[in-house]
């Protein structure tokens, strides 16, 4: 049965290709434990805007957590009377391979929706993605997790009175969770995309 999961989130993810433009990863590829919360508070630094973004994760099975994401973003850099806009999103990952059990990598595959809102723009994502990690464990006892993620899908946006226009994209995150506490965890990302570039650093902690 999991086998069959494997191949149907495969095939999803190789038919859509996207970039999520501001709500990033901010998590390795080990999903939360069912029953388990998580929540976070994190800043970013993107291409003419600075964001401040908010994040749940909750698990929802052996292998699976679902997670939501909301930011404000500041594009004043990149316009002369100001823009604040609002981002949305949600994720959902299913755990495919574990280092605890003697497997390479952490490997999750997943999917995500972003909505993104502007006074003269607005941006719908959806798409699959391939989050990837890797556990270390330090001499102090404590663990860091480089981890990385792929995500491909589709961008529907409208910018001021221009008809919408549907394009496809793909963006890269690569970042490192250190655990500060067992309930906390420091978070440092870099965003590749194609559209907006980003730096992002907070924390996610416990509930």
């Amino acid at each position: 049965m999991k086998r069959h999961g494997i191949l149907i989130i495969l095939t999803l993810f190789f038919v859509s290709e996207a970039a999520a433009q501001y709500s990033a990863q901010l998590s390795p590829a080990g999903t939360v434990m069912k029953g388990i919360s998580k929540a976070g508070s994190y800043a970013g630094i993107y291409e003419g805007a600075f964001g401040v973004l908010g994040q749940f994760r909750y698990g929802v099975g052996g292998y699976s957590d679902f997670g939501m994401k909301a930011a404000i973003i500041d594009l004043k850099s990149n316009s002369p009377k100001g823009d604040i806009g609002f981002c949305a999103a949600v994720d959902y990952k299913y755990q495919v391979m574990e280092v605890r059990i003697a497997d390479p990598i952490d490997l999750s595959l997943g999917a995500a929706l972003e909505i993104v809102k502007f006074n003269h723009f607005s941006n719908l994502m959806l798409g699959g993605a391939v989050i990837g990690s890797y556990p270390v464990a330090l001499k102090n006892g404590r663990s860091l997790i480089p981890y990385g993620r792929l995500i491909m899908g589709f961008d529907r946006s409208r910018q001021s009175d221009n008809d919408a226009k549907t394009e496809f994209n793909l963006a890269l995150n690569m970042g490192a969770t250190y655990e500060l506490s067992p309930s906390t965890d420091a978070v440092a990302e870099f965003q590749f995309d194609s559209d907006v570039a980003a730096f992002l650093m907070g924390l996610t902690f416990g509930l």
